[in-house]
């Protein structure tokens, strides 16, 4: 099992920036005030430290209040293969809950804080608070949706339709956080793209140069400024 180091910060659902996309959207006062007392902690992780790794017994969801994480898996010559990011409003281990053990490695890609939320206390949440049960369905839904999209970017023969996808659901994140969706930040490495692409690192920065080119998103190094959505949304919809 993983250890972790805890938060000093108070944990308090009533005020989170994040609680839009968590589980207390459009949630009453009471109704967050239960879901503040089922948080078990909150886990502060540094770069490169795990929050659980495959295998792992499913106990609890996290919700990511600040940061980055990615999730992997290995293949049968032990390659690693990055299946996901994941930051602020996002919530971990949903995948986990099916089999009752973690199917990824979760992996800090910077100084990043999630809050544990255990399983059990979620299912009690659930039944008794209609509000929460109801998000809780829209997260499920939403992470299925995501997955899907994932699968049909790498799909696309066009490794500039599988960038312009990636930045795209970036860019909607954001603005589902009420932040500015034309700038984009990629705190993960060029390498963890170009695996979760499914593309060479090589490849990936040609891609980034021709979308420079056309005008569609300026990139620097850790964010992207979209300058052009509507061709960013055309490029990205070849993968559909």
């Amino acid at each position: 099992m993983v250890e972790h180091k805890h938060s000093a910060a108070p944990i308090n659902c009533q005020t989170c920036t994040v609680r839009m996309s968590c589980f207390g959207h459009g949630a009453d006062a009471a109704a967050l005030e239960k879901l503040n007392r089922a948080v078990e902690r909150r886990i502060r992780l540094e770069s490169g430290d795990y929050l659980y790794r495959t295998g792992d017994p499913f106990t609890s969801l996290y919700a990511v209040s600040t940061g980055c994480l990615r999730n992997t898996i290995r293949d049968d010559r032990g390659r690693e293969q990055v299946m996901g990011f994941h930051m602020m409003g996002d919530v971990l281990g949903v995948a986990g809950i099916g089999p009752r053990h973690y199917i990824f490695d979760m992996r800090a890609v910077q100084a990043s804080e999630v809050c544990e939320v255990p399983f059990d206390r979620l299912e009690e949440l659930a039944e008794h608070v209609p509000g929460l049960r109801g998000n809780i369905l829209k997260i499920f839904g939403r992470y299925r949706n995501r997955d899907a999209r994932t699968l049909a970017l790498r799909r696309s023969a066009n490794p500039d339709v599988r960038l312009a996808g990636f930045l795209l659901d970036l860019s909607q994140r954001r603005e589902m956080l009420e932040q500015d969706a034309a700038v984009i930040d990629l705190p993960m490495s060029r390498a963890d793209i170009a695996s979760y692409l499914g593309l060479s690192t090589g490849v990936l920065a040609r891609s980034f140069l021709r979308l420079d080119e056309r005008g569609i998103a300026k990139t620097a190094r850790k964010s992207v400024q979209v300058r052009d959505a509507q061709g960013l949304k055309t490029l990205a919809a070849a993968s559909l």
